[in-house]
């Protein structure tokens, strides 16, 4: 998690912090969705978001070898947009994102969490949701400092839960890959928009650009640590897909798909396994948990010091670093209780994709500068909406999930709808000051 301030940051040290970010609770989460949506392709539908995660990560890479800066996706937008109207937006919605995000690990942890306890508990998982971010909440702005350095320890013991998960899936006996031949597949739309329902699986590659800064030889590690980030996860996703579809039916992972990962893990490693890969889910979550309030509240506190005016106003109004948590775990308590595992999963990829269309967007407008090729950066502008765009058509058009394009399209909307607030906001500093 730690971003490399004031620290020299190497290909390995970079490599970490893309696969750290990128491989964790997403995949805990996100795994019975896709199969139960894409079935035996549920392979290519992660091989799909992995390349349009490519194409971002070109722009990001040249982004951050031209202007290194701890802002990350912030500093691009300024760069490629000004610092007004239009990357004001995008900051609220890039905030936005994180707090759904981490209301889906929320989602992760509690499911996972009530598959440990006593038989009949299950009923805690909505306090056990907005319990961990709370309880992370707190810990984040008493004991910054250690949770930091926990986070390193998370991330390593997350990768051997799902590193073993794979070497002893594959190498087990009863693996079928009968189920993963095209006989098995859906359409290629549905194929498509699956990818992009599970796309915040990948979206932690990002957290490189905030260490670029500290990064040496930026020109030849920054394309390395990021494009072997996104595919070292996809080779790991995949494999995952093959030893889960291997193991368990289509109809027993939609049955439990919510926990779907210990429910394959048990077929090859009883009982045992069970209870391991939902430990192994619980540590993950508690990491993008952990790492998602440390990454937001950075970009909340860097918006407010130095970002745009509404930023800046809010910062008047609540004060310091406290408000930014209470904002921040008050947010992602409101949609872990409000929103189940698909749509806190549709609306966090689609607020991403968003926010990725706009980097590649700004990096085609400053081609030029770094030395980029415009069409590459159009071409991932374009994926990442046409993956939006395809993704409301699949949700309008199913009554169930209808809700979550409108869910979506409201949040794109609120940034742009929040100037009336201005005046109360400016108002409500005025009063605080004349206390």
């Amino acid at each position: 998690m730690a971003t490399g301030d004031g620290e020299e940051i190497g290909l390995l040290g970079a490599l970490s912090i893309g696969i750290g970010g990128i491989v964790g609770g997403g995949i805990f989460a996100t795994l019975g969705l896709a199969i139960a949506d894409s079935r035996g392709s549920a392979w290519v539908s992660f091989l799909v978001a992995g390349v349009v995660a490519l194409l971002t990560a070109y722009s990001y890479t040249k982004l951050s070898i031209a202007f290194p800066s701890t802002g990350g996706t912030v500093a691009f937008l300024n760069r490629g947009f000004g610092s007004g109207f239009l990357s004001e937006r995008l900051s609220t919605l890039l905030v936005l994102s994180y707090i759904v995000i981490m209301a889906l690990y929320a989602n992760a942890f509690a499911t996972y969490a009530a598959l440990l306890l006593p038989s009949g508990w299950s009923h805690l998982q909505p306090w056990l949701a907005a319990g961990v971010l709370i309880l992370l909440g707190v810990a984040n702005g008493v004991i910054p400092a250690a949770m930091d350095r926990w986070e390193g320890v998370l991330n390593v013991a997350k990768l051997v839960v799902l590193g073993s998960f794979i070497v002893l899936g594959l190498s087990s006996g009863g693996l079928s890959l009968e189920r993963l031949g095209p006989a098995s597949w859906v359409g290629p739309v549905d194929i498509f928009v699956t990818g992009m329902l599970i796309f915040l699986s990948y979206e932690g590659f990002e957290l490189i650009a905030n260490a670029s800064p500290g990064v040496t030889n930026r020109a030849t590690t920054l394309p390395v640590a990021f494009y072997g980030s996104v595919v070292v996860a996809m080779l790991l996703y995949i494999s995952i897909v093959v030893v889960s579809v291997g193991h368990l039916p289509f109809e027993q992972v939609e049955a439990e798909k919510n926990h779907a990962i210990s429910a394959v893990a048990e077929t090859f490693m009883g009982h045992f396994g069970f209870g391991y890969m939902a430990v192994g889910a619980v540590v993950a979550a508690v990491s993008a948990i952990n790492a998602d309030i440390f990454g937001s509240t950075r970009l909340m506190g860097m918006l407010s010091e130095e970002g745009p005016h509404r930023w800046k106003r809010v910062g008047t109004v609540f004060g310091g670093h406290p408000w930014k948590l209470v904002l921040l775990t008050g947010a992602g308590v409101i949609a872990t209780t409000t929103m189940n595992l698909h749509a806190l999963s549709a609306v966090s990829s689609a607020g991403f994709l968003m926010v990725f269309a706009a980097v590649n967007a700004a990096n085609a407008r400053l081609a030029t500068e770094t030395k980029s090729s415009r069409w590459v950066s159009l071409v991932g502008a374009m994926t990442c909406l046409a993956a939006l765009g395809a993704m409301l058509v699949q949700l309008g058009g199913r009554e169930a999930h209808r809700h979550e394009a409108f869910i979506i399209l409201g949040m794109a909307v609120l940034p742009f709808i929040l100037r009336p607030a201005d005046a109360a906001i400016r108002s409500m500093a005025a009063m605080l000051r004349r206390r």
